[in-house]
């Protein structure tokens, strides 16, 4: 999942509201970017923009938010209070984001390169604008005045209305405000560096345009269908570095140099400029822990999560280490077993032939092509299925909006509707087509948090942003079934973010705790891995009539375990590098460290032309001192599908349960009340080592 505009340390501000009775301010005579609440208008967020447009909202928002922060200061301190301090607060940097959040969005999908690098420049300077906020002495005194003053003790709070109040001063302290005004002002401009360089390393990775050609002969294996959709010079083909051309080329070319040179060509984008950029938020982290009184980066990230500490985390990877390198090796030699099958001489296993090798061996063993698979899922069809799946778990509908504005072709806008009562819920954007400068994965992006407004809900508005294959050869955008499961994920983020019921913004949607935010959509990719759903999902491309035949699904379903012990270690050795560059302030090379710890997890010698963190978007993207949350997340999301397992997957009432008491809470409650409530019971670990064959 993609982080929201402004990520503050542990706080990810997607709005911040008001509850009934507080009203907003005037917002300023700009353009703004969400242009309306009625369902009917075509236009949710805009994307025309004249030059210099974006600039000028961008400082604007920032005046006015500065302006009406002021006038919130000018309470005297005898009449400060939760709702004229606190709340207002919330409510003046909900307003905020819910202007800016759909701009600086731009710089992810827009087609106008102009666009982008103003976005980008807009998302740069309100991130640290907002660190600029929350190190702001008047600001923090002024709140806690307001949370310990007698009408606001006095006044019986709701739980929602002390969950703000207490996350927002924690989120306070955790930017310093307990050190010496000297220090403190160190802490504030660490981290308005630390914003500058992550927006400028997504950036260096969204803009990378880096290609390699090839010939028919360097190409051997790799399907006519994909040959299709490559570009040509002269006679040689022209491969992108885009993710999908990256895992066509690994899965299916024979020749082994063209593996290594794509590998070297994914593996080094952007390289001269994001290795040093990460380096340098390396050491700004460091020094921010240590300002902070924190041992470690990690220790700093960890307090507000549910692992705590740095000790939790390390503890929890060493524990998956053991447990998953005997199945590692077993799945390894297998691979080097086929290797060597199919070329005898073959002495080593390089890290450009897992790829290829687990692939070619899965078609063997399990007789599985995922051409032949993808034929069957024609995107636009899949999507309508799943959300026929979604719609009988949770009770909702999906309207799509005709002639909606959007910002690309094939871009589509939907309503979200409750089953029941046709009550409107929400908006969101669903834009799956690659293109230049776009952002070059998969993610769920907040443009408008739920938030309660003088007694009425504003609805949120998402997009959910991925990269499919795109049509080729007369033929649609064909899914393989790795596709169709990250689309479950990312739309599991959708409907966490919009069917939310959370009062206040701060606490609206997926803004829960790193390492349990994967946990919702972690668990709705097990539908995919169920006979009765692909059914439901499958269609092939020229007669939708004509089902995924059952001995493939037979087969797929039998594959799922297949290859799992490589798939996690690779999974456990983001999670330990991670940890190792956030663990101390000594490490200078990042490149360094992840090829060390790649050789002793995967027992694999690394590529030593390739340098892999420069491309690790997580580590710059909110995910830092946080990747373990991943692994963290997918114990829980195991545990919580047992209940469907048990009940059935499409069963309403339990679907209802997980809507009711995790998707619409938001984070009003912690993460381990929200397992517990729709559990009935504490969580445990046994469903996800179970599903990986491990002894606990």
């Amino acid at each position: 999942m993609k982080r929201n505009l402004i990520l503050i340390t542990g706080l990810v501000v997607l709005a911040t509201g008001c509850n009934k009775g507080q009203k907003s301010q005037e917002q300023p005579k700009v353009s703004p970017p969400a242009v309306t609440t009625k369902t009917t208008e075509p236009t949710v967020i805009r994307y025309e923009y004249a030059s210099d447009e974006i600039t000028k909202i961008c400082k604007d928002q920032m005046k006015l938010t500065d302006e009406r922060l002021a006038a919130m200061l000018k309470v005297p301190s005898a009449e400060k209070n939760f709702s004229n301090t606190i709340e207002t607060f919330e409510t003046i940097l909900a307003d905020l984001s819910e202007m800016v959040s759909p701009v600086t969005f731009m710089y992810s999908v827009h087609q106008d390169k102009n666009i982008r690098a103003e976005a980008e420049k807009c998302d740069s300077e309100l991130g640290q604008y907002i660190v600029g906020l929350f190190t702001r002495r008047d600001l923090y005194d002024a709140l806690v005045e307001a949370d310990n003053s007698k009408k606001s003790v006095k006044t019986k709070q709701t739980p929602e209305q002390k969950r703000l109040a207490e996350q927002i001063i924690k989120e306070f302290k955790h930017n310093g405000l307990s050190l010496s005004d000297e220090k403190l002002n160190q802490v504030k401009e660490l981290k308005q560096k630390l914003t500058k360089l992550e927006t400028q390393f997504a950036s260096n990775l969204n803009e990378n345009t880096d290609f390699i050609e090839f010939t028919a002969a360097d190409l051997e294996g790799v399907p006519d269908t994909v040959l299709g959709r490559f570009k040509k010079s002269g006679a040689k083909f022209k491969v992108s570095a885009k993710s999908t051309d990256y895992s066509a080329v690994m899965e299916n070319a024979k020749l082994s140099e063209t593996r290594r040179r794509m590998q070297v060509l994914y593996e080094n984008r952007a390289a001269d400029k994001n290795t040093k950029l990460l380096q340098e938020a390396m050491g700004l982290r460091a020094q921010v822990a240590e300002l902070l009184g924190y041992k470690t980066w990690v220790d700093y990230r960890t307090e507000d999560r549910m692992a705590k500490s740095s000790k939790t985390v390390e503890e929890f990877l060493s524990s998956l280490r053991g447990k998953l390198a005997e199945r590692n090796k077993k799945d390894l030699a297998k691979l080097m077993k086929f290797k060597k099958e199919m070329e005898p001489a073959s002495k080593e296993f390089n890290p450009w032939d897992s790829g290829y090798y687990a692939y070619q061996l899965m078609k063997r063993d399990y007789s599985i092509d995922s051409e032949v698979i993808r034929e069957y899922f024609p995107s636009d069809y899949v999507v309508e299925k799943m959300f026929d799946v979604y719609s009988k778990i949770l009770g909702v509908k999906y309207v799509e909006v005709k002639d909606a504005k959007v910002w690309a072709p094939h871009v589509k806008l939907y309503e979200v509707r409750n089953t029941a009562d046709s009550k409107f819920i929400a908006h969101f954007f669903a834009d799956f087509v690659p293109r230049d400068g776009k952002y070059g994965h998969a993610a769920a992006f907040t443009l408008r948090s739920g938030r309660m407004i003088n007694g009425e809900y504003r609805t949120p508005v998402s997009s959910i942003v991925a990269n499919f294959t795109p049509p080729a050869d007369g033929k649609p955008s064909l899914l393989d079934h790795d596709e169709v499961e990250t689309l479950f994920h990312e739309f599991g983020h959708i409907m966490h973010q919009t069917l939310t019921k959370a009062p206040f913004a701060t606490l609206s949607g997926s803004s829960v705790a790193r390492d349990f935010v994967e946990a919702p959509s972690q668990m709705l990719e097990n539908w995919v891995w169920d006979p009765a759903i692909l059914q439901t999902l499958s269609g092939h491309y020229k007669d939708t009539t004509k089902k995924l035949p059952k001995d493939l699904i037979t087969k797929l379903i039998k594959a799922r375990d297949f290859n799992q012990g490589v798939f996690y270690t690779r999974q456990l050795l983001f999670g330990f590098f991670d940890y190792t560059i956030h663990s101390s302030s000594k490490i200078t090379d990042p490149t360094e460290v992840y090829k060390k710890l790649y050789k002793e997890l995967t027992t694999i010698e690394p590529n030593p032309e390739t340098h892999f963190p420069a491309t690790f978007g997580h580590m710059m993207g909110g995910y830092d001192a946080g990747y373990y949350g991943y692994l963290w997340s997918e114990v829980y999301a195991d545990d919580m599908f047992t209940k469907f397992e048990d009940a059935g997957l499409l069963n309403s009432k339990v679907g209802a349960s997980y809507r009711k008491n995790i998707l619409e809470q938001g984070d009003v409650k912690t993460a381990d009340k929200l397992l517990v409530s729709f559990l009935g019971r504490k969580p445990n670990n046994k469903a996800f080592f179970k599903r990986l064959g491990i002894r606990e």
